[in-house]
């Protein structure tokens, strides 16, 4: 990465941006923060904004050698559909014109596993070379990120160099999602485990996916094959189901681990039957399928094309995410 470059990192805020922040800052680069959420880190500028107000966009764009665009509307039922859109599709379109009208080179956008999954068939160990679904799933969060991925990488062009990270199911420090939701529901005395435990799921620690992010972007450059691509980001294979995964968390913290069974074929049926209530409950068949079928890719390409590595072990993202949520459960 080129030193005393200007970097802006959108969704600062998050688990992500923080990273992507912080590697930044540590290469010599002179980072800004836009988020919903001031971010309080010593020697980095941060302000408060919305992507869905372009104007505000415009002004913290300008003058930035590189963009990172880590902020979504999440996948949560209490959200309104209409938020994912707001946000995920025209946000990241305000993103995409102001750093165009601009003359900002380089756009870097984070995407999602999601992108490639129909919430039905199994993934194992896939690469980019899956295809998008072919209609657009119901799921909100899903269906605007395709879109939005879409409109990242046709973006790209001389004037604008783009591509787009796909991390997979990502956790550490500051994990308001993934492993904090296993965590509040092991508090609550919830200890199911859906499937038959043969599923394979693929994570990526939060700095690891930084780490990706930042080469991406020194690879970011006319001619490269990086420009106007997408790339899956894991790490430490072979994959684990996701709850062996999140046991040894759980037990750290003293919290029991799921230990009652439910059948792929009974969590489908009533994940079907809980979305037909009027209920808000975050286990829907989307999720079901994710649980109990493999869901696991490989780093390959980001490996050839920009040379992404972990650069923190297995056990010391275990360590250091540990760490975290023992500071900070309540």
């Amino acid at each position: 990465m080129r030193k005393q470059q200007r970097a802006l990192v959108i969704g600062g805020a998050g688990m992500l941006g923080r990273e992507i922040a912080l590697q930044l800052q540590e290469q010599g680069s002179d980072v800004t923060i836009f988020d919903l959420e001031p971010v309080d880190i010593n020697g980095i500028e941060s302000h408060v904004g919305d992507i869905r107000d372009r104007d505000s966009v415009e002004k913290i764009v300008a003058g930035k050698d590189v963009v990172f665009q880590t902020a979504a509307a999440v996948w949560d039922v209490r959200l309104p559909e209409s938020v994912y859109l707001e946000v995920n599709v025209d946000g990241n379109k305000n993103v995409i014109e102001a750093c165009v009208s601009q003359g900002i080179p380089k756009l870097v956008y984070t995407s999602t596993l999601d992108v490639v999954v129909d919430g039905r068939k199994p993934i194992t160990y896939g690469d980019e070379s899956l295809p998008y679904p072919k209609k657009l799933p119901k799921d909100p969060y899903s269906r605007t990120k395709i879109i939005a991925e879409k409109m990242v990488l046709e973006a790209n062009s001389a004037k604008l160099l783009t591509c787009a990270l796909r991390p997979v199911g990502m956790y550490g420090p500051r994990d308001k999602y993934h492993l904090a939701n296993i965590i509040t529901m092991a508090k609550k005395g919830m200890r199911i485990r859906l499937g038959n435990g043969s599923a394979r799921f693929s994570h990526v620690y939060s700095e690891n996916a930084a780490h990706a992010h930042l080469l991406a972007a020194e690879h970011l450059v006319p001619g490269s094959k990086v420009c106007g691509n997408a790339y899956f980001v894991c790490d430490h294979q072979p994959a684990s189901n996701l709850f062996d995964f999140m046991e040894p968390f759980l037990e750290a913290l003293g919290l029991s681990a799921p230990d009652k069974k439910i059948p792929y074929w009974l969590a489908y049926i009533l994940a079907g039957i809980v979305e037909l209530l009027p209920v808000t409950a975050n286990f829907n068949r989307f999720a079901v399928v994710q649980t109990c079928v493999d869901h696991t890719f490989v780093s390959d390409k980001a490996e050839a094309d920009f040379g992404y590595t972990p650069i923190v072990s297995k056990e010391e993202a275990f360590a250091r995410t540990l760490k975290w949520f023992q500071a900070n459960s309540t």
